[in-house]
């Protein structure tokens, strides 16, 4: 080929590039664009990089590497030092609070413009928060072995009444920080859910005497109350229905109830200080879509924050989602903000019940 013909091939691909450019052709993004998610792990994590990761890699260019658990203790240690691993995190309520209101706030503030307003009304009114927003509905309800219980218990009286609905019975403690069942105690003392908050803290310990000579084992985790009630080696308890119902839809003989359930969110929230915002708002608003959300809801029985996404969820498994709508009738949520309130002795009520448990719990 001679030389004049080769500078021909090469300016004819130059002007065809320049036009592509002028045109709004997408320029693929750099291999090294990344952001890193960490989330709770485990079958979950799975289904999630399935409906979410995996297709916003392929429609971004942006690689998604996925870590867990979104421990708070690492969280902090990243930012202190400054060395920040992690871009984006899925978490609970808990967790945030401790990340933000303890001195040092450790997340973001969310930038609501950086959401589209017609996506952003699709989304649970409740769970749109200074330093989070939601990407799934957890809760916690009366789940049960079908198998070993003769009687189902329905309602919070159900479960404090051993001689009525006889069996071993399981509650969590408060290790984790997860928060005393001081609604559940209310509801079992005839509180209704409209009265719960605020609540009556002396009547709810009171009503969690009563419960306490019944229950045959506190649990640690959810992981691990959900694997006795599989094994039968409780008949009850009260612990997050989803991973319940997970099992159930792999053939475990267990169910949830969902009758005086209370919901909860698990939040996508930024660590504070991540140089890689910009793709963290860019994930977050793509998980967000009612259509994906309804995809990863119909693998994983968590109700999705987007309210445009039970139609995309087959009804037979919609009985089943604690945000369905005749589910949602019988729900309350937590007030996260009653237990923020911080009092006289400089501690909010979550921390003085967690306190106030693991002393009752010695007794």
């Amino acid at each position: 080929m001679k030389r004049y013909e080769k500078r021909m091939i090469v300016a004819v691909f130059v002007i065809g590039l320049v036009f592509g450019l002028a045109q709004g052709l997408v320029v693929p993004v750099r291999a090294a664009e990344q952001i890193v998610v960490c989330n709770w792990g485990g079958r979950d994590s799975d289904l999630e990089k399935e409906a979410f990761y995996d297709p916003f890699e392929k429609d971004t260019g942006i690689k998604v590497i996925i870590t867990s658990p979104p421990l708070v203790g690492k969280i902090k240690a990243q930012i202190d030092s400054g060395n920040i691993e992690w871009d984006l995190i899925l978490t609970d309520i808990p967790s945030i609070m401790t990340l933000t209101e303890e001195g040092k706030v450790y997340l973001e503030e969310i930038d609501y413009s950086q959401i589209d307003a017609k996506l952003l009304a699709q989304i649970i009114p409740e769970t749109k928060r200074k330093y989070s927003i939601a990407g799934r509905i957890y809760s916690f309800n009366i789940c049960y072995n079908t198998k070993t219980l003769k009687k189902l218990p329905k309602t919070y009286a159900d479960f404090w009444d051993a001689k009525n609905f006889p069996g071993a019975r399981s509650l969590n403690n408060s290790l984790g920080g997860i928060f005393p069942q001081l609604e559940a105690a209310l509801m079992a003392d005839g509180v209704p859910m409209n009265k719960l908050y605020p609540l009556d803290v002396e009547r709810a310990w009171k009503s969690m005497d009563r419960v306490k000579p019944i229950i045959t084992k506190w649990y640690k985790s959810h992981g691990e109350v959900v694997q006795m009630l599989v094994k039968g080696e409780v008949d009850m308890a009260v612990t997050i229905g989803p991973m319940v119902i997970s099992e159930k839809w792999l053939g475990a003989p267990v169910a949830a109830g969902f009758v005086e359930q209370k919901l909860a969110a698990d939040n996508w929230c930024i660590l504070k200080g991540t140089k890689n915002k910009a793709n963290a708002y860019k994930l977050m608003h793509y998980v967000l879509d009612a259509k994906r959300q309804g995809k990863f809801s119909s693998e994983a029985p968590y109700g999705p924050s987007n309210m445009e996404a039970s139609k995309y969820i087959d009804p037979k498994l919609a009985v089943d989602i604690n945000t369905a709508p005749e589910n949602y009738k019988t729900s309350y949520w937590q007030d996260v903000k009653w237990w923020a309130e911080v009092g006289s002795d400089g501690k909010s009520h979550r921390e003085r019940s967690i306190e106030r448990m693991n002393k009752w719990l010695m007794q």
